[in-house]
């Protein structure tokens, strides 16, 4: 009989067991010859199942660390995609934020703007109608009072203005009329060749009668408001002159 080797006995045996129980003959009658398996071949034989079993738990774990790091790059892609997603929202609500801000500013500017023409047009308004009513008093005023020109016209013109402004009638302005009787019988053109007095005042000089009107050489009206007030502030009323021109000769 050739030799077999260890293993290949121990292969033989279980085979020839099996032929056996299947075609129902009792090999126990016909001994079989007995083969011992070395020690060293279980250590060796177990040496390859740790070798296996310690690769196949190496490509496991290497498997469940790619799995882990696919996991794990998948959830950064997410958090990624959701930070990107959540900074667009931010940004879109941002610019809806200052578009709005923008559209109420322009909308405040443009209320102002059109208050500010409100303003300017009725302000326009009122003073043109203060004009009006300014033109429409001096027409009135221009009209209601004589413009003089003659002595006659002047006495008359300075009557009304002594009542008008200083509310002199009567005495009073008998009193004016004495003392412009006698200083240019109320011509306004009078004038003094030796004291440069001149007017219906016979202001002193002449030029002094510019503080109440450029046209003081040949306005009757200008003269005698000039003349009147001179008399309101240098005496108070037009008798006190009087008695004083009377007591001097000159006021």
């Amino acid at each position: 009989m050739p030799f077999l080797s260890p293993l290949r006995a121990v292969a033989a045996s279980a085979l020839a067991l099996a032929v056996a129980t299947t075609t129902g003959v009792v090999l126990a009658e016909t001994p079989a010859p007995s083969y011992a398996v070395p020690a060293q071949v279980d250590a060796a034989a177990l040496a390859v199942l740790e070798a296996e079993q310690r690769q196949a738990l190496i490509t496991s774990r290497a498997q469940e660390r790619e799995e882990l790091a696919a996991s794990v790059q998948q959830l950064a892609q997410q958090r990624t995609a959701a930070l990107a997603e959540t900074g667009s929202k931010i940004d879109a609500t941002e610019k809806a934020v200052q578009e709005r801000l923008a559209a109420e500013k322009a909308e405040a500017e443009r209320l102002a703007e059109e208050a500010r023409k409100a303003e300017e047009a009725r302000k326009a308004e009122e003073a043109r109608k203060a004009e009006e009513a300014k033109k429409a008093q001096a027409a009135k005023k221009a009209a209601a009072t004589p413009k003089g020109g003659t002595r006659a016209q002047n006495k008359e013109l300075g009557r009304q203005l002594a009542l008008q402004l200083y509310g002199w009638g009567g005495d009073q302005f008998k009193c004016y009329d004495n003392i412009i009787m006698r200083e240019s019988l109320w011509d306004q053109y009078a004038d003094n060749p030796n004291s440069s007095a001149y007017g219906i005042p016979q202001a002193l000089p002449g030029k002094r009668m510019a503080s109440e009107g450029a046209d003081w050489r040949t306005n009757p009206a200008t003269q005698i408001k000039w003349g009147l007030k001179y008399v309101k502030e240098r005496y108070g009323t037009p008798c006190r002159a009087w008695s004083f021109k009377r007591a001097n000769g000159w006021y």
